[in-house]
């Protein structure tokens, strides 16, 4: 990708984008300004440099098409440049360029609304103050950002010929295009839907760019066919180009996302991990597998480990097995895919062994990390209490010093499988100070005396849940992590790892492949909501990717991973409520698929608490946006 090249042309448009030119073009009116785009050699990047073109790289095009989109596309760009390629497939450059200028349309709006809301008073206050629109301001972002990933999907559908990728990204961006122009409209109120505002110009353009080269219906009725006919939602979503690239997120993108694609060594260890599931969770029927999160096996667990599935990114030293985090994430993908027993281990290698290296003394990671690299020791989190739930700050369990150690008094809540795990990686008050202030981090081993659990049985009579009871629970001086007085600071960087990942959307993904198998081939009426899950699906891959990049570079993408998760759990939650509108084109639903149905159903409204409430995480992302 071009960045100097693309700086260059989006100050171009944004120079010639002007105003009065928007308005003319909106009523009707040729706009001025083409001859300078032409100038600039614009309609020729996509023409072969024996025609005279450019003969730029996908990204590239695909980047200039966004800018022209977030300057306000009055100008014919994208049909110009497919006229000048006609060795270019316009079936697939069409959608393309169209997601492109959705995603910078899209940016402009939200970048206005944010704009708007800062600055406009209601009761003696900006409108931002309100938490109700701080939320609609995040689903905006939330939206923005899917739509800029659908143009990173719909890019790798272009450089291998993948017309499901091109027809996802278009189609999620699309989608996009209708949620943040209606939540423009409402957060600008009246003045936004006058002609004086300028709001009307750039949502205009998204409602046009919307149908352009195909609606979202279109493209999911298409999608959701392909699904019906190959019997798997994961199999299209994973049927990938082997690209070998990872493309950066680029200076003027709002939101970082960088594009990777799959490569012939991670979609070997795919297969690798495909064949050992097949085999593993054969004799487990679907709404057992459905419980993936919460199925506890020891014994899995440890197999995972001998095949070196945990600990992946750690270094060697430890027990890792100095992997990338993007094998890691193929790994991940595949277990909650086929809905593995994946509870035992699950906290440990994804969350405190991370903490451990991050902020661990040498002691402690030689204690912890090999044990959990090898699948035989498990942890639980010490986070939520009685009082302290969304508002963690607020907790009141407090371990003072003592001669040797700590005293720890409290009790946590919600603390997923206390009861079969080995430490806890506990959050607690050991000094003075307001809310964040004072919070400090504790191992603690859980047959320690005084330390009792209580069991929480949750709606569907099962036991995952705990309350655990510190009395006078003592831990020695080198059970804290990392310095005292950082445990906030430490957690809220734990909280990266338990956001972005593949788990905020695939929980639920095993009843959509009992469905999807179910489904007869010619249900036509199935087509457009199974193929708007699956653009939905590989638009959240592409992101969970551009996730495990950006960890892996050492990045702390809080805002990013806020968004996934909220993304994720809509479209987790989306699927039990489309299979149940679908059974009635079953003409015998089989007993699985009812068995899994009726497990999910109970399992989805958990999807939006767990690791943060909807309500916290776009909190979380309104203040990302710079919203107080």
């Amino acid at each position: 990708m071009d960045d100097v090249l693309i700086d260059q042309v989006s100050r171009l448009l944004a120079h010639e984008a002007t105003d009065a030119r928007l308005r003319a073009a909106r009523a009707g009116g040729r706009a001025d300004g083409w001859d300078a785009i032409t100038g600039a050699g614009l309609p020729l990047a996509l023409a072969s440099e024996a025609a005279g073109g450019l003969a730029l790289d996908a990204a590239t095009v695909l980047a200039i098409a966004r800018a022209h989109g977030k300057a306000g596309a009055p100008w014919p760009l994208a049909e110009a440049m497919i006229d000048a390629a006609p060795e270019c497939p316009a079936e697939l450059w069409a959608p393309a360029l169209a997601s492109a200028e959705i995603a910078g349309l899209a940016e402009t709006v939200l970048a206005l609304t944010l704009e708007w809301t800062q600055t406009r008073q209601q009761f003696g206050k900006p409108l931002s103050k309100n938490q109700a629109v701080q939320h609609s301001l995040a689903q905006m972002a939330a939206e923005t950002a899917a739509a800029g990933a659908a143009v990173g999907l719909a890019g790798l559908g272009l450089a291998g010929e993948n017309w499901a990728m091109v027809a996802a990204g278009k189609a999620r961006a699309s989608e996009a295009a209708g949620v943040v122009a209606a939540l423009a409209h409402q957060l600008h109120g009246a003045i936004g839907v006058t002609a004086e505002h300028r709001l009307h110009l750039f949502t205009r353009a998204l409602w046009q760019r919307r149908d352009t080269a195909g609606s979202e219906h279109g493209w999911h009725t298409r999608l959701g066919a392909d699904v019906l006919a190959r019997g798997s939602l994961w199999r299209l979503a994973t049927d990938e180009p082997l690209l070998g690239l990872a493309e950066p997120a680029t200076a003027g993108d709002r939101f970082r996302f960088p594009v990777v694609a799959e490569t012939g060594a991670r979609a070997d260890l795919r297969a690798d991990v495909r064949d050992f599931l097949a085999e593993e969770l054969a004799a487990l029927p679907p709404d057992v597998r459905a419980h993936s999160w919460n199925g506890h096996s020891p014994d899995f667990s440890r197999k995972l480990g001998e095949r070196g599935w945990l600990a992946m990114t750690w270094p060697k030293a430890v027990g890792g097995h100095e992997k990338s985090a993007l094998d890691r994430l193929v790994v991940i993908e595949e277990l909650l895919a086929a809905g593995a027993p994946v509870a035992a281990h699950w906290i440990a290698d994804r969350q405190t062994g991370p903490l451990l290296l991050k902020f661990g003394t040498p002691a402690q990671q030689a204690a912890y990390l090999p044990a959990i690299s090898r699948g035989e020791l498990f942890a639980c989190i010490g986070m939520s209490e009685p009082g302290a739930g969304s508002d963690l700050a607020a907790l009141t369990t407090r371990a003072r010093p003592v001669d040797g150690g700590w005293r720890i008094n409290g009790t946590k809540l919600w603390t997923t499988y206390a009861h079969k795990a080995h430490a806890m990686l506990l959050l607690c008050r050991t000094g003075e100070g307001q809310r964040h202030e004072g919070l400090s981090q504790l191992l603690v081993s859980m047959d320690s005396p005084g330390l009792t659990v209580r069991p929480i049985i949750d709606l569907m009579g099962e036991h995952h849940f705990n309350e655990v009871h510190f009395d006078d629970v003592f831990v020695p001086a080198d059970a804290l992590v990392g310095a005292e007085g950082n445990g906030w600071a430490q957690v809220m960087s734990e909280l990266a790892y338990e956001r972005s990942g593949p788990e905020r959307f695939l929980s639920t993904l095993v009843l959509a492949e009992e469905l999807v198998a179910a489904l007869p081939e010619d249900a036509a009426a199935a087509h457009a909501p199974i193929g708007r899950l699956a653009a939905h699906l590989m638009v959240l891959r592409l992101m969970a990717r551009g996730m495990a990049a950006l960890l892996e570079a050492g990045e702390d993408p809080a805002l990013e991973a806020a968004m996934v998760k909220d993304l994720g759990a809509t479209f987790e939650q989306a699927i039990p409520e489309i299979a149940r509108s679908l059974l009635p084109l079953i003409p015998d639903p089989p007993g699985s698929l009812l068995a899994t149905l009726h497990a999910t159903v109970q399992i989805a409204p958990m999807v939006s608490l767990r690791g943060g409430t909807r309500e916290i995480l776009r909190g979380i992302i309104a203040r990302g946006l710079g919203v107080r």
